[in-house]
Formats: C-alpha cells, sequence, structure tokens
C-alpha cells in the first residue's frame, strides 16, 4: 500500500478534494478578512475551499484556477471568475490579498513559488500539505528564502479519498510576510 492509502493508481492530474473539516480547522484558527479581499485558489478543484470561505461569510472576490475543465460548471456558482488553465503557465496582473490552496503534492514546490511570483507584501499564502514538505535537501534553499509564518498541524488524518486516512500528516503552512508573529500549533 502506498502512504496515501491510494494504491498505485492516482487521480488525473494528482486532484484528491479538500475534506471540509480541515478548511473548518484552518478558518477556526486563522483568522481572515470578511469583505473587500482579492482571493485566489490556484487548485480549485471541486471548490470546497472556496464554499467554506462562502459559508464562513467570506465575501471578497474570488478567483478560481482549476486544470480540469470538467469543474468549470461548478465552480461558477462558487467563485466570482473561473480560469480553467494550468496554473503553473497562467498569468495575472492582478493582486490578491489572499491565496489559498491544496495543490498537487508532486508540484507544491513549483506552486508555492509561482505563488510568491504574483503576490507582494501583504498577500498570505496558505496551502495545505503533506508535513514531510518540511523536509528534504532539495527544498533546503526553497526553506532559507521563504520562512513560514505559521504552521497549523492537523491532529487528525485527513480522508481525502472518503475510504480512509493515509500514513501522511497534513498542516496548513502560512506565509504573511506583513506579519512577524511565527506561530506553530496543532488543531
Amino acid at each position: 500500500m502506498s502512504a496515501t492509502n491510494r494504491g498505485n493508481k492516482r487521480s488525473a492530474y494528482d486532484f484528491y478534494a479538500t475534506p471540509i473539516e480541515c478548511i473548518e480547522k484552518l478558518l477556526d484558527n486563522f483568522i481572515l478578512e470578511k469583505s473587500n479581499i482579492n482571493i485566489l485558489e490556484p487548485s480549485a478543484g471541486n471548490g470546497n475551499i472556496i464554499k467554506v470561505l462562502r459559508d464562513r461569510g467570506i465575501n471578497g472576490n474570488i478567483t478560481a484556477v482549476e486544470i480540469r475543465e470538467e469543474e468549470y460548471n461548478n465552480l461558477l456558482k462558487l467563485a466570482d471568475k473561473v480560469v480553467i488553465d494550468d496554473f503553473l503557465q497562467w498569468n495575472t496582473n492582478k493582486h490578491y490579498d489572499l491565496i489559498i490552496g491544496n495543490p498537487p503534492f508532486s508540484l507544491a514546490k513549483e506552486f508555492i513559488e509561482k505563488c510568491f511570483e504574483i503576490s507582494n507584501k501583504k498577500t498570505k499564502i496558505v496551502m495545505l500539505l503533506r508535513t514531510s514538505f518540511l523536509e528534504s535537501k532539495s527544498r533546503y534553499d526553497f526553506w532559507q528564502k521563504h520562512p513560514l509564518s505559521n504552521l497549523y498541524v492537523l491532529s487528525k488524518r485527513p480522508s481525502f479519498t472518503g475510504k480512509g486516512t493515509d500514513a501522511t500528516s497534513y498542516a496548513w503552512f502560512i506565509w504573511n510576510k506583513s506579519s512577524d508573529k511565527q506561530e506553530i500549533k496543532v488543531i
């Protein structure tokens, strides 16, 4: 069995919907402005992150970027703007106050680096990742360049398939250049 409890078969584009409970745990602990903010979800999937943001009363302008065309109509019900494109190839000149997502782990570093490319000093970047993203020689330089502001470790392992959890721990990784407060918390 793989470490992700999915066997050898992977979902197309490494798509595994973000469990609602994971997003709610984040929002129970990480306070976001509720209005007049521009939000980008660069790996929108089925829109679970956007749905929870909306359910929590966050009514900013949300742009959803998703590579899988079949999600367009679903995302259109949730986001203000839907872009069907490969986020790593997508270009924007818009300023985002918050970039939040659950990127494919195989491309997580590239997704986050792209987020930094399109962000400014006020942008908060929030990504759900395996805690093992903290490890590896290949990411050492990345961590020197992009230290975390917050790390919210999920105390309960999420199920991305609805068929139980895997042998992997997850956390919300947060970069907030406008804050000098650092916090590691188990949620």
